[in-house]
């Protein structure tokens, strides 16, 4: 008997080991065909852009093809439940964000932190309120005499969003009158801003830098804690009273659960590496980026902090999309 019990266990062991070789195998082979990076937003914002940063770079150093693919829709729910989806074989990863849409929309398709592998911190993006430039709102004072008489359209990129949750916080706390105008990405909500179609917009620092530099939309106040060169003449909401209205838009790369641990670490001291180049580096500090350097094990922490923050807020000011 104890030698068939013994014969069971080594049996049962092979088997274990016979599954988990090929996993092994596959890793230590892993990239030999091209990569694609879901972006759950449409092309022109923060999330594309660090997408497309990645890919590059990641192109050069596993000498494989890293590409983007767009799949916008329900603020960024469809591109992520998708992405969550695939096999866990690192041919499909994501940029992820977090914010409110898991706590606001309970048929959206996903769990944030159950359904992913967390790979590697990339930047966090503030945001700004603008106004195209030379309307009548150039200043948040403007906005809220305008704003206590008639409502004001503003536009966010998607319903859910956490430029959503902004603008209802500033709702919440001035008790100015803003008609939330949901748009499919950050450069639609721009492009309503420059055409006079939405009053104002609430955007991140990376969409809006170039239309502020280029003086064709005015920053009213940025979330960050303190004002920030690349928006120097916009105070912050602190500044202006309203020191619980802010918000980071974190991005990270992500991949779906069970990825190897082996991916996992080539990929995170690769993230890690690109940006901290020179080139990177100029390229964040010029839109006010900020970035956190962690391994996979952190970064699932900040990730969950995130989420349960956002997920209390949403459901504070009862704020629910489907």
């Amino acid at each position: 008997m104890k030698r068939r019990a013994f014969l069971g266990v080594l049996v049962g062991a092979a088997a274990a080991l016979s599954m988990l070789w090929p996993q092994a195998a596959y890793a230590q082979d892993w990239p030999n065909k091209p990569v694609k990076i879901v972006v759950a937003f449409a092309p022109g914002g923060a999330a594309d852009l660090f997408a497309r940063l990645i890919a590059a770079e990641m192109s050069k150093t596993f000498k494989q093809q890293f590409y983007v693919e767009n799949i916008a829709g329900s603020a960024g729910a469809v591109g992520t439940a998708q992405a969550g989806r695939a096999q866990p074989d690192g041919y499909t990863l994501l940029i992820g964000g977090a914010g409110p849409m898991p706590a606001v929309n309970p048929n959206v398709g996903y769990d944030a932190l159950r359904d992913f592998t967390h790979i590697a911190m990339i930047a966090g993006d503030g945001y700004v309120l603008i106004a195209k430039q030379g309307s009548e709102l150039k200043t948040f004072a403007d906005a809220k005499r305008a704003g206590s008489q008639t409502a004001l359209t503003t536009g966010s990129p998607g319903g859910g969003s956490l430029g959503h949750l902004i603008i209802e916080q500033i709702k919440l706390k001035t008790g100015v009158q803003l008609q939330h105008v949901p748009f499919r990405s950050a450069g639609e909500t721009m492009t309503a801003v420059l055409g006079g179609h939405v009053n104002l917009a609430i955007q991140t620092f990376s969409s809006a830098g170039e239309q502020v530099r280029g003086n064709l939309v005015t920053g009213l106040a940025v979330t960050s804690a303190e004002r920030v060169p690349a928006f120097k003449d916009s105070p912050t909401f602190t500044e202006l009273g309203l020191a619980d209205v802010g918000g980071v838009a974190w991005f990270w790369l992500a991949a779906p659960a069970n990825l190897p641990a082996d991916i996992v670490g080539r990929l995170n001291s690769e993230v890690r590496r690109i940006v901290k180049l020179p080139e990177t580096r100029r390229r964040f500090e010029s839109d006010a980026l900020v970035t956190m350097d962690v391994d996979a094990a952190a970064l699932t922490g900040v990730i969950a902090k995130e989420v349960a923050t956002w997920g209390t807020v949403a459901k504070a000011i009862g704020l629910r999309v489907q």
